[in-house]
């Protein structure tokens, strides 16, 4: 039986299929006839029946026992918590109810991680929470209110009691189990503390039934920001007693985290900014690093503050750094779902808030701050009506690298403010980060059979050339030959995590797949098991770009290409926090495309131009590179030729025009003027005659008409700062007919009108 899965360790879950399979049907012959064997031996053991069931995808056959006890467990805390019990129940869950007396801050956080994996499934939680004795802290209470779905409930006792302590857990087969006991919801309840909780399968439809219940006592009501405010100046006005201040005693609140000091550094620089009159400001931190705590703490001052990201998962985790420096603050979030314009702190999706008749619901100054992070999208259009609209006292852009190659000016966005920068090798030179030896090694795909489609190679083609024994193989002898510690292999789909756990689970390595998907092992609990070493490595789709915290991850691989440079230092990222003595071993694949280009220029952190990254390259090779204390770069020989030959010495036009070529490869669309110049060409230096004639050389100008009839005009404009009447109402018209050159003209010309 395997370990892998939480219901494999259920001691009620007796009989589970040998490998990770949806069904009976699923299994081989062999593997059915075995599981009837287990099946006779359970039933002449006692068992009156067998249920089966299919959780996370693993196929399950339960023991069934006439009598509600036998399936009971007590737990007393100390040594035989509660947390395990209840974090595998909600694993399994499709629904959990939860009522408590009191709810502490320690214990929301600990228990947030799995709760918000439920939700993200489109699971259901219900929580009623008490005011008795004014215990509950509100702070507590603004956390639950933070779980985006959450159907959070206050019971308000007035003069008499409210002492429940009880959870239901109901799976999609309403099959089920409650916990009743003496844990409320904090930490020490749930971990350390002396708390006796009996567990039944037997107890789940009374629970059910007295937790509707619950919901229709007229004392309970749905929780509200206005609701938390009167109940926190209820208890800030008369002092708890002395029973109530006992137990609160028990839970002081983690003090907010500190700024390190490369965040401290970069504070003290955007308050100089500040004092120096500037209204915006870029800062580049590498990744790990916490741009999202630096905007946290440099916000604390001011009173409203948006924050805006393109991912939801940005946000949720924007709101977990928030909340440990303003556990008091109102939040609210402004996205598909919601629409809070009332919170003191705003969390907004740029794909909502950037929409013109959303932007008119808010004053030019109705911020104070704004954080705009990920600012490398900010040229886009959505971003661009976001900045022109808002007026704040300052606008922090945050980003882990301004990847000048990828995008427009962003620093033109910024009013030409870098505030303060910090990169991958300045972070590890500081101990911030931890050192890492980088394996580049060949990967046997052949890239150039696989379809190119809207900036990226075709998802299911992709798919099916690296979901394979062969290439698997290939991984796992990198894995036994360079892995240290708990590894996280990246993968380019759900499919191909869940090929590669099986994979390597049949040959005996510890491997899970999780992802967004019903095949998915449990997050929350699979990275407590890997940083635990209870894993050897988990596969994983792009749900761990962010927010993973695991410090013992010892190994990252690469499994997949990367087209954004900022994804792949994303997953790089995942390994380099810091613990002493770790050095992060990454295994990365190399193929034969012009792509894999990306990740090379951002590792060895080249210039733009081939001949830039070829130097670097040269230099790595040679060991004369200077890299900090305990990194290494190292790539395999048949990878050295593959970059060599794809960085072959070129002159200045075909630099262009190789460096034209991966831009619209990684965005989809073309480079504008501007992008070129970022790039460290000029464009009006191309070898073509002039900008527009490039492009059009480059098969990217359909409509040559206007370059034909006005080809001096726009030579001219490449040119000259300034314009004739005549030439700015022809250059004007053209604009307004919408001809295919204006995006260039607007971005690139010298003119300010343009």
């Amino acid at each position: 039986m395997t370990t892998d899965c939480p219901l494999c360790r259920d001691p009620g879950a007796l009989i589970a299929a040998p490998r990770h399979v949806p069904d009976w049907a699923d299994l081989t012959a062999a593997e059915q006839f075995a599981l009837l064997v287990r099946i006779g031996e359970v039933l002449t053991a006692g068992a009156q029946g067998i249920a089966a069931s299919s959780v996370h995808g693993h196929f399950h056959l339960r023991p069934i026992d006439g009598s509600a006890g036998a399936a009971t467990r007590l737990t007393t805390g100390g040594a035989d918590p509660l947390l395990p019990l209840v974090t595998r129940d909600i694993d399994r869950a499709e629904r959990v109810d939860l009522a408590v007396a009191f709810a502490m801050r320690s214990g929301v956080s600990l228990l947030k991680p799995w709760f918000e994996e439920l939700l993200e499934r489109k699971g259901r939680l219900r929580v009623v929470v008490g005011d008795y004795m004014d215990v509950t802290e509100p702070a507590a209470l603004r956390l639950l209110l933070d779980l985006d779905g959450a159907e959070v409930h206050l019971h308000e006792t007035g003069t008499g009691s409210f002492h429940p302590k009880a959870w239901l857990f109901r799976a999609a087969d309403r099959t089920g189990a409650a916990v009743v006991g003496s844990s409320n919801l904090s930490r020490t309840a749930l971990t350390t503390g002396v708390e006796w909780n009996l567990h039944s399968e037997g107890a789940a439809d009374q629970v059910d039934a007295a937790f509707e219940a619950l919901l229709s006592d007229p004392r309970t009501h749905v929780l509200t920001e206005d609701r938390i405010a009167a109940y926190a100046e209820r208890r800030r006005a008369a002092p708890l007693s002395p029973g109530a201040q006992q137990i609160v005693a028990t839970e002081p609140p983690a003090p907010p985290p500190e700024p390190h000091e490369i965040q401290r550094s970069a504070l003290a620089a955007l308050a100089t900014a500040r004092n120096d009159g500037a209204l915006r400001g870029l800062v580049v931190l590498a990744t790990g690093l916490g741009k999202t705590w630096l905007a946290a703490f440099d916000s604390a001052p001011f009173a409203r503050v948006l924050f805006v990201a393109h991912r939801a998962e940005i946000l949720a985790q924007a709101m977990a750094a928030f909340r440990r420096i303003r556990p008091e603050a109102r939040f609210g979030r402004f996205d598909g779902e919601e629409k809070d314009e009332g919170a003191e702190i705003l969390f907004a999706s740029i794909q909502t808030i950037g929409r013109a008749g959303h932007l008119r619901r808010f004053a030019p100054d109705a911020f104070d701050y704004i954080v705009v992070d990920e600012f490398h999208h900010a040229s886009a259009a959505s971003y661009r009506k976001l900045l022109d609209h808002f007026t704040p006292r300052f606008l922090l852009g945050l980003t882990a690298t301004p990847d000048r190659s990828d995008g427009a000016d962003l620093l033109a966005l910024c009013d030409d403010r870098e505030v303060f920068r910090c990169d991958l090798f300045q972070g590890i030179e500081a101990g911030l980060l931890s050192p890492f030896r980088y394996m580049g090694v060949p990967d046997e795909v052949d890239y150039a059979q696989i379809p190119w489609r809207s900036a990226q190679f075709d998802p299911e083609a992709l798919e099916a050339a690296l979901a394979t024994g062969t290439r698997a193989a290939n991984a796992l002898e990198q894995f036994l030959a360079h892995r240290s510690g708990p590894a996280i292999g990246f993968c380019c789909s759900k499919r191909h995590a869940d090929f590669m756990a099986e994979f390597f689970a049949a040959r005996g390595i510890r491997a899970v797949a999780v992802h967004s998907g019903p095949s998915s092992a449990p997050r929350a609990t699979s990275l407590e098991r890997l940083g635990r070493g209870e894993i050897d490595i988990l596969f994983a789709v792009d749900m761990f770009n962010e927010g993973v915290d695991v410090p013992e991850i010892g190994t990252v691989m690469m499994l997949r290409p990367t087209e954004s440079v900022i994804l792949w230092l994303q997953q790089l990222g995942r390994g380099l926090r810091r613990i002493e003595g770790k050095i992060l071993r990454v295994i990365d694949y190399i193929g034969n495309h012009r792509i894999f280009l990306t990740k090379v220029r951002a590792l060895l952190e080249a210039g733009p131009g081939d001949g830039s990254l070829a130097m670097r390259l040269e230099a790595i090779l040679a060991g004369t590179a200077s890299l900090p204390d305990g990194c290494s770069v190292t790539y395999d020989l048949e990878v050295v030729e593959m970059l060599r030959e794809m960085l072959r010495p070129k002159s200045g036009a075909e630099d262009l025009e190789a460096q034209y070529r991966d831009f619209r490869l990684r965005n989809g669309k073309r480079p504008r003027a501007a992008e070129i110049a970022q790039m460290g060409f000029d464009p009006a230096r191309t070898g073509h005659g002039g900008w527009f004639h490039f492009v059009r050389d480059m098969g990217d100008l359909p409509d040559t008409r206007v370059l034909d009839s006005h080809g001096s005009l726009l030579r001219q404009l490449e040119r000259e700062t300034s314009l004739a009447g005549s030439d700015l109402r022809a250059l004007s018209a053209m604009l307004a007919g919408g001809t295919a050159l204006g995006e260039g003209i607007r971005l690139w010309a010298p003119s300010p009108l343009f």
